[in-house]
């Protein structure tokens, strides 16, 4: 099957003939690469064979080929002594495989965005035992044709574009993520977050009882987006709408940003020295930020966990 004429033989009887009517025989070629992993390379082997697609010519109703526009012929050949029963999902793997290698190829022409190409797969067998492995991929899910219809179709979309922000307030919980993910980036960070808090209010009273794993997500994912003079405003502003006895916990969440980089570079000091010696910088750097930010000292101690002592050295020194 690897030599060009047996090639041509093989496809010419076996395939179909809807799709031999889109391709030109002589044009097979056999490609080099084999996708069947070492493990099952004694039960399995592979072909791919290239072909060029016909092109209809509409002015003068001529068809001819390009070598650019290419259709493969994906050929498993089975040795065991039965058939695989998961042959249907390994033909899909490699299928996926060989779009893949497509796509990087097309990546280094400059063609970002070309199609992938047609492929029909073929399975070769024969052993004595009947064939009674799943023809198909979907034969393979408990609900077949649930299988087929959300993962053989397109795919479900959120546009959150397209939602306006009263749809999207309605969702509790779920709005407050997408509407951080539909104004993400807005110039103004602040601005979005003192949006989100004042539509949201009944929503974050519901995410403090588990642990405001909302806002806390919130913090990460808008975290680039706040620079580091800003994130004691910020703090303010999401305390302005929280209780006072809510506030400590999440302002330690926007502080540790800055602690962790402060143990990052102490990390460079020392193992054990410097990470202590890089927490309490981390430490310092936040509560100085607080204090040019005009932060009350006993909150800053809160969020810190710096002794008042310290903070009005700090702030004596500036």
């Amino acid at each position: 099957m690897s030599e060009p004429v047996a090639a041509r033989e093989f496809l010419e009887h076996y395939l179909p003939v809807s799709f031999k009517n889109k391709i030109r025989l002589n044009s097979v070629k056999i490609e080099k690469e084999s996708f069947v992993t070492d493990s099952l390379q004694k039960r399995l082997s592979d072909v791919v064979y290239s072909v060029s697609l016909k092109k209809n010519n509409i002015k003068d109703g001529t068809t001819e080929s390009t070598n650019n526009d290419k259709a493969y012929v994906y050929v498993l050949i089975e040795h065991q002594s039965s058939s695989d029963y998961w042959i249907a999902f390994r033909l899909w793997q490699y299928m996926l495989l060989l779009c893949e290698r497509h796509k990087v190829v097309n990546k280094k022409n400059e063609q970002e965005r070309g199609k992938l190409p047609l492929i029909c797969p073929i399975v070769v067998y024969a052993n004595d035992k009947p064939y009674n492995a799943p023809r198909s991929f979907w034969d393979l899910f408990e609900d077949s044709k649930t299988a087929k219809e959300m993962m053989g179709d397109e795919y479900l979309l959120v546009d959150l574009q397209k939602q306006s922000d009263d749809e999207i307030e309605k969702k509790k919980h779920l709005g407050m993520m997408e509407y951080m993910l539909k104004h993400i980036k807005a110039r103004d960070i602040l601005n979005l977050w003192q949006s989100l808090l004042e539509k949201f209010e009944s929503s974050i009273e519901i995410d403090k009882e588990n642990g405001f794993i909302y806002i806390k997500w919130l913090l990460w994912y808008s975290d680039a987006k706040v620079s580091e003079d800003k994130q004691v405003e910020l703090a303010k502003i999401i305390a302005k709408h929280l209780k006072k006895e809510d506030q400590e916990g999440l302002m330690r969440t926007i502080a540790d940003k800055y602690i962790d980089e402060g143990i990052a570079q102490g990390m460079q000091i020392g193992r054990n020295e410097g990470m202590q010696i890089g927490r309490n910088e981390g430490k310092y750097e936040v509560a100085k930020n607080m204090l040019n930010a005009g932060a009350d000292i006993s909150f800053i101690s809160k969020v810190t966990g710096l002794s008042i002592s310290e903070i009005n050295k700090l702030s004596g020194s500036q």
